[in-house]
């Protein structure tokens, strides 16, 4: 089953990038994996709301991630965890790789800011058979940015996480991301400098087994090998004030 009790209201801007959740709706499906419940487990993160999962129907936005993307045949649980000391980014700019460069060239996402935990489901994501669609991960990559951006990004008004946008987006297919399963995404400002951001990014999944079972049900051991399935770097922006 999808996540169906939102609250009827999205918390306040200042507190829902912050305020950790106990949740069981939210954090019961991680709990069953060994993964993912090895990263709840972690001293040096806590659960939060995903803010992009909150139906906002006042003004429709998120209704993407949200709505279309929130049901029992596409992304029926997402779950993010925050860093508990998260440090400022840098001001140096970092250099961006060009198209045929390894993007091992750029900054690490390690430690990231955010890391969103995600279970996919089929065969609403599908692309190809067993095989989530290329902008599926796309979408993902670009919300767990979003998130670290938020964090570091100043609100603007009463917007919760200030005008943010994604100005470019660098992504490298590494290997297909498997499905059903789950999938983490860690993300992490790399530099800032005013309202502009690097981030990096790359979602992270664990091998097949020899008879083929992974993620949810039959899900593999934490022993198994964690693999880079996508690699991403991007240019975000913050609007001022008046925008």
């Amino acid at each position: 089953m999808a996540e169906k009790d939102h609250p009827p209201s999205a918390p306040p801007p200042t507190s829902y990038m912050s305020e950790p959740t106990s949740d069981p709706a939210l954090l019961e499906p991680f709990r069953a994996i060994g993964w993912s419940n090895s990263l709840l487990n972690s001293p040096d993160y806590y659960p939060i709301r995903t803010w992009s999962r909150l139906p906002k129907p006042h003004t429709g936005e998120d209704g993407f991630f949200a709505g279309t993307l929130a049901t029992s045949s596409t992304i029926p649980h997402c779950l993010t965890l925050r860093r508990r000391n998260l440090q400022p980014p840098p001001q140096d700019v970092p250099v961006w790789p060009s198209p045929t460069a390894k993007p091992s060239s750029a900054p690490s996402p390690n430690p990231p800011d955010v890391i969103m935990m995600v279970e996919l489901a089929t065969p609403g994501v599908n692309g190809h058979p067993d095989t989530a669609h290329g902008g599926v991960v796309a979408t993902l990559i670009d919300e767990a940015m979003s998130l670290a951006v938020a964090m570091h990004a100043v609100p603007s008004g009463d917007h919760p996480r200030g005008a943010i946008y994604t100005a470019q987006l660098d992504i490298r297919y590494k290997k297909p991301l498997r499905v059903p399963g789950l999938v983490v995404v860690r993300a992490k400002v790399v530099a800032r400098v005013g309202r502009k951001f690097w981030v990096r990014a790359q979602a992270v999944q664990e091998e097949s087994d020899e008879n083929g079972s992974r993620g949810l049900g039959g899900q593999l051991e934490w022993a198994r090998r964690k693999t880079v399935v996508t690699d991403a770097m991007a240019f975000w922006l913050q609007t001022g004030p008046s925008l």
